[in-house]
């Protein structure tokens, strides 16, 4: 892939947004990193995301150095997850040189409940 193309990391991308996210990035031609948790129940996703092109990646060690590697960054963390944000947070600030952030978020955990 050329050199041009944005380099995306999607984080939380076996959840519900983050799978669009993920496979739209695929279809654009980006070159496109997925941050999975290690202990992760979805598996089956991975693994069409990795037959799409997809780099998984799910260690904190290898989320700094493809950090390094990468133009932009999409959270779509579940909601129970948030505060493992901070990790990711801290992960960019080692690897320096990100310069966006987006955070989805179901807007549906947003609203109170009646």
């Amino acid at each position: 892939m050329a050199r041009n193309e944005k380099r995306i990391l999607t984080m939380g991308g076996t959840r519900y947004i983050g799978s669009y996210m993920v496979k739209a990035s695929i279809k654009l031609g980006h070159p496109t990193y997925v941050y999975s948790r290690p202990n992760s129940s979805k598996t089956e996703l991975p693994i069409e995301f990795e037959s799409m092109g997809a780099v998984i990646v799910k260690y904190y060690d290898k989320l700094v150095s493809v950090l390094k590697e990468v133009d932009k960054v999409i959270s779509a963390v579940a909601f129970p997850q948030v505060l493992d944000q901070l990790k990711i947070v801290e992960a960019i600030k080692v690897a320096g040189g990100i310069n966006l952030i987006l955070v989805a978020l179901r807007n549906t955990r947003l609203r109170p409940k009646s």
